[in-house]
């Protein structure tokens, strides 16, 4: 399924990790990904992932599959774009690359370890290194502060610290300007399944922004709504589901959102056997 920009927009460098014991029965697409402001469960142990959208032809009462959406429509009507993320054998992403219609990538971001752990993140645009961050780790390997700085001149530009669990609780997120000074506060809620039901979104301490969802039988998002301060529906989709693979995740899905338009997504899997 296809995701909506958030309208207060989760910045690109965001990043966190759930503080949970991850078996391998499912991976989260979710943090580095199109899909942070989501945090997808995807069954088993994923070793890629790759989703690429297409416009859909009526004919009768069918949807035919139609050429695919370029990246100058999909930033028109405010979608997120095609993508492929490589997870390593603990679930969490190695690269995730966002990629055109042709396939060319468009923004890369590379995630390093060292001793086992999360260390550095590279964000590359236009062949360029843009971006890095510097990743401090709890006792248990937990990411915990991300210390981000302009690859140009190497100076700091942003900090973000994340609390919290994704399983039957919350995660926090708060950004810091580099005078340390608190800015946008995201907050992740998580049901007993570990599928987040809702994101909020803070400035000042007050709610600016909220975004509840609602979820399919097999555990992906059938609906979702973004609100603003006073719960007005800013934005709105709903997704169905016309195949899976052998893991249960899907591979064909259809979203229509409150404008009108509809789209057909296809995701291709490999898994860590």
């Amino acid at each position: 399924m296809k995701k909506l920009i958030l309208s207060v927009a989760l910045v690109i460098f965001a990043a966190a990790a759930c503080r949970e014991k991850k078996p391998a029965e499912f991976t989260r697409l979710g943090f580095y990904t199109p899909y942070q402001g989501y945090m997808e469960k995807l069954n088993g142990k994923v070793e890629s992932v790759t989703e690429k959208a297409y416009w859909v032809i009526p004919e009768g009462d069918s949807l035919i599959k139609g050429p695919r959406v370029s990246k100058i429509q999909l930033d028109s009507v405010g979608y997120t774009y095609d993508y492929i993320v490589v997870f390593d054998s603990a679930g969490y992403p190695v690269t995730s690359t966002t990629i055109n219609e042709i396939d060319r990538p468009i923004n890369i971001w590379k995630l390093y370890k060292e001793n086992g752990l999360l260390a550095r993140g590279e964000f590359i645009s236009d062949d360029t290194l843009r971006y890095t961050q510097k990743i401090i780790c709890d006792d248990d390997g937990i990411p915990l502060i991300y210390n981000g700085y302009d690859a140009m001149t190497d100076t700091l530009v942003q900090k973000i610290e994340s609390r919290g669990s994704c399983m039957n609780d919350s995660i926090t997120v708060q950004y810091f300007n580099y005078r340390g000074e608190p800015g946008v506060k995201y907050v992740y809620h998580f049901d007993e399944k570990g599928l987040m039901t809702r994101l909020d979104g803070y400035r000042n301490g007050m709610l600016i922004y909220s975004q509840p969802m609602t979820y399919t039988d097999k555990g992906f998002v059938e609906e979702f709504k973004s609100l603003d301060k006073d719960k007005n529906v800013i934005s709105s989709a709903v997704s169905s589901y016309s195949k899976y693979d052998e893991h249960g995740n899907w591979t064909k899905s259809y979203t229509r959102d409150a404008k009108g338009f509809t789209m057909l997504f296809e995701r291709v899997y490999t898994y860590f056997e």
